[in-house]
């Protein structure tokens, strides 16, 4: 459960799995300056020093069944710290210890994470992971709801991953990532849009987990 969401913000985070290009012609497919510029612009936008909070709704559509489902979630980052909430897991890390909480389960389980760990779990790492082993293009302009968003697509080098092209919309005017479309080989697409952003300072113990607040909690410590 703690993986898989990782994995749900790591669609707005962009680019932690490997992908295939389904059947086009990948010599053409370059790294276009205007599409890494813009991907830069939207990536700098969450890197905050003071504080920064994202609301999202995640879509799931299996083509194969005709079955949508809808998660809410909502990430806060400060720096190299985070708290991510979604599908009932709350995830705390505040520069060293991570701790996350199922609620469901009413359990916590607390580790330090390595440097290799990080590269997994920490937001920001996996947005700018895009800089490296991905073909891109600038795909135009469209409007939408009376805005103006660009859209780049990424192709990925790894031809052996889940999904097939990643979309990504970015708001013309706040330079601020809208939605990114993950094309599964399966039939089962997934797309994330922020739906509201904040940049109000946030303090440090946001990002501390106390497992002494919750009552009759198991906690599984790691460290």
């Amino acid at each position: 459960m703690k993986r898989s969401a990782f994995k749900i913000f790591v669609l707005i985070a962009l680019f932690c799995c490997g992908h295939s290009l389904l059947g086009q012609n990948r010599s053409d497919k370059v790294v276009d300056p205007k599409a890494k510029a813009l991907l830069d612009k939207a990536t700098a936008h969450f890197d905050s020093k003071n504080g920064l909070s994202a609301d999202f709704m995640v879509l799931i559509e299996n083509t194969r069944n005709d079955k949508k489902e809808s998660i809410p979630g909502k990430i806060q980052l400060k720096g190299d710290k985070f708290k991510l909430s979604v599908a009932g897991v709350v995830t705390y890390f505040d520069g060293k210890t991570q701790s996350v909480f199922m609620q469901d389960a009413n359990e916590v389980t607390i580790s330090n994470p390595s440097a290799a760990d990080l590269k997994d779990i920490n937001p920001l790492l996996l947005m700018k992971s895009y800089q490296q082993g991905y073909k891109m293009k600038y795909m135009g302009a469209r409007k939408e709801g009376g805005k103006t968003y660009d859209v780049v697509e990424l192709y990925p080098d790894n031809l052996k991953g889940e999904y097939s092209i990643i979309s990504i919309t970015i708001e013309k005017e706040s330079m601020a990532f809208h939605s990114i479309r993950m094309q599964g080989k399966g039939g089962v697409n997934t797309m994330l849009t922020v739906t509201k952003t904040d940049a109000t300072a946030l303090p440090d113990s946001l990002f501390v987990f106390n497992p002494s607040s919750v009552k009759g909690i198991e906690v599984v410590d790691l460290r």
